[in-house]
């Protein structure tokens, strides 16, 4: 999926993530938690990458595994140095500086890289829980 980076389109990719989570077998409280961290990779890229322009291009790949979902978000923008991302302290009552935060306590695992166009390439990717054999659920 290829979207402009404008927050207008932010819904639109909430609503593919939303609907890929389905298909790999999250729940929906699981689900809207991925939702919420890959908007806000977007929202940083749109900020960060782009410096708040809105007609530069965000591509989005949703990977589907065995029993996982992997989600990258890649830019052509300004690379995203990942040892210069700090989130701000929990204490610090404001907005911003979460993003990364939220995005490492959602997901598996989190990775910025530096792709061949000189931006960046933002990489999620979380595990479906195995079933509890007792339950039958998660």
């Amino acid at each position: 999926m290829r979207l402009a980076s404008d927050v207008a389109y932010l819904g639109p990719l909430r609503t593919m993530v939303r609907e890929s989570c389905s298909l790999v077998g999250f729940d929906s409280a699981a689900g809207e938690e991925i939702v919420l961290a890959v908007q806000e990779g977007a929202a940083n890229v749109i900020r960060h990458c782009y410096g708040g322009c809105s007609d530069n291009p965000i591509d989005m790949w949703i990977l589907f595994g065995e029993n996982e979902l992997t989600i990258e978000l890649v830019d052509y923008g300004t690379f995203v140095d990942p040892s210069q991302i700090k989130s701000r302290k929990l204490e610090e009552v404001r907005p911003g500086g979460l993003g990364v935060h939220l995005m490492q306590k959602v997901m598996d695992e989190v990775n910025f890289e530096q792709n061949p166009a000189g931006g960046t390439t933002l990489t999620l990717r979380k595990r479906v829980p195995a079933a509890d054999p007792q339950t039958g659920g998660s």
